[in-house]
C-alpha cells in the first residue's frame, strides 16, 4: 500500500522550481552526501489515453493515445555532481527503482494492434507507476549543501485496457479515469 507523505504537491502537476529559483550554486562530490528526504508523494499517475473504440469480437485495432500528462525524471534545486545519487537515495527511501535521470514519461512507441476476444467499446490506456515527487536536504561531508526536489517513478511505464460500462476493480482507480475521459 502506498502512503503520501505530507504532501506538498497542489493540482495535478508536477512541482517544479521556476528559472527564477535559483539552483544552490556549490558543487560537491556525492560519496559523502546524505539526502533527507520529505514531502513524499507516491502514486500511480495515467499519462496517456485512447479514444474508445467499439470493436467486434477479435476484431484488430491500432489505437492513437493522447497523452495527458508528461514528465522528466529530475533532480532540482541543487546542483549535484552526480544527480543520479538523488534518484537512487530517493529509491532507497520508498523502496523501489526508479527511472534514471533525463528519462521521460510516457514512452512512445509502445501500442501495437490490439484486438479482444468479446464485442464491446475498449479504451487503452497508459501509465506511470510509483510516480515519486519529494524534496530533500543535502549534506555532503557534514556540511549542508543546500535544498532540493526530486521526481522519478518505476522504471518502465504500464499499458491497460478497459472496457466501457463494466467496473474495473482497479484499486490505484487509473483505469477508472481512462474510462472516464474516453468512455
Amino acid at each position: 500500500m502506498r502512503m503520501i507523505v505530507a504532501a506538498a504537491i497542489t493540482g495535478v502537476g508536477i512541482l517544479a522550481f521556476s528559472p527564477a529559483s535559483a539552483a544552490t550554486d556549490v558543487s560537491a562530490s556525492q560519496e559523502a552526501c546524505t539526502f533527507t528526504w520529505f514531502n513524499i508523494d507516491n502514486r500511480d499517475v495515467l499519462t496517456a489515453v485512447s479514444e474508445g473504440k467499439t470493436l467486434a469480437k477479435d476484431e484488430k485495432w491500432l489505437p492513437s493515445m493522447q497523452v495527458l500528462r508528461t514528465g522528466v525524471a529530475q533532480v532540482t534545486g541543487v546542483r549535484l555532481d552526480k544527480p543520479q545519487t538523488a534518484i537512487a537515495s530517493l529509491g532507497k527511501r520508498v523502496g523501489q527503482s526508479l527511472t534514471p535521470i533525463d528519462q521521460t514519461y510516457p514512452s512512445k512507441g509502445r501500442f501495437g494492434e490490439t484486438s479482444f476476444s468479446g464485442a464491446g467499446r475498449y479504451v487503452i490506456y497508459q501509465m506511470a507507476n510509483g510516480l515519486v515527487d519529494a524534496d530533500c536536504v543535502v549534506e555532503c561531508g557534514g556540511k549542508r549543501l543546500g535544498s532540493g526536489h526530486a521526481t522519478s517513478w518505476q522504471y518502465g511505464d504500464s499499458r491497460g485496457a478497459a472496457q466501457c460500462g463494466v467496473k474495473t476493480g482497479d484499486e490505484t482507480r487509473i483505469a477508472d479515469m481512462a474510462l472516464q475521459l474516453a468512455c
